[in-house]
């Protein structure tokens, strides 16, 4: 006995442009629709498309959002670098990367450890530690060289001060030479907003250029411990 339906669905899958080329046989055929009663083929095409461009607006819109704010996220960025540049002492770079990382990147928590001597090195808004003091309280961090997500309470209340009882998650970056020279950190009282897939691209970027820039001043001015 023949499957006619069969035989039918295995026809159209052969001469898939069979219907398309006798729209008078589209326009008779009806399928249930979600409300109870029935539409044609056609009905049913329309509305499938009306959908997927829908779809299709959405991630558009989705996209060129996105597009926005990383163009946003570069240009901050870009005056972020070269502001550091034009710097002309460390404390300088300090106010700088300070001032930026709260008003322009919206960062709640930030700082700055300088691993030196404070006396040589000059005052600024940083801190300081050893050498020594950051192998000691901080040695995951300086072998992660980047890292986010939350860390020890010790380790936030090395790198943030008084402020770490508020800090829930943190953001790091260890900047190094031939041994870490600064860990430049940011912190946010969401213990969920820095996590460990969060993007360190940005942070890796920055942590790169303080490297250079503050090696520059640290060598100069012999503030690097042996």
């Amino acid at each position: 006995q023949i499957n006619m339906a069969q035989t039918v669905s295995d026809f159209l899958k052969e001469n898939p442009t069979y219907l398309y080329d006798r729209p008078e046989i589209l326009e008779n055929l009806y399928l249930p629709h979600s409300t109870g009663s029935a539409i044609s083929l056609v009905e049913r095409q329309v509305g499938r498309l009306r959908e997927r461009n829908e779809e299709l607006r959405t991630r558009f819109e989705t996209l060129s959002a996105q597009a926005a704010e990383n163009q946003q996220l570069l240009e901050k960025t870009q005056a972020l670098i070269l502001a550091i540049l034009d710097a002309n002492t460390l404390d300088e770079v300090v106010t700088v990367i300070y001032d930026a990382l709260n008003r322009e990147f919206s960062v709640e928590f930030c700082s700055l450890t300088l691993l030196g001597n404070e006396k040589k090195i000059g005052p600024s808004q940083a801190r300081y530690a050893s050498q020594a003091a950051a192998k000691r309280e901080i040695p995951s961090i300086l072998a992660s060289k980047v890292l986010c997500g939350v860390i020890r309470d010790r380790e936030v209340g090395f790198l943030f001060g008084d402020e770490a009882k508020a800090i829930g998650s943190v953001a790091a970056v260890v900047i190094q030479r031939k041994r870490p020279l600064a860990v430049l950190a940011v912190g946010n009282r969401d213990d969920t907003f820095y996590t460990s897939d969060t993007g360190t691209l940005f942070l890796s970027y920055l942590g790169a250029v303080l490297t250079r820039v503050i090696d520059n001043f640290l060598s100069d001015k012999n503030g690097i411990e042996s």
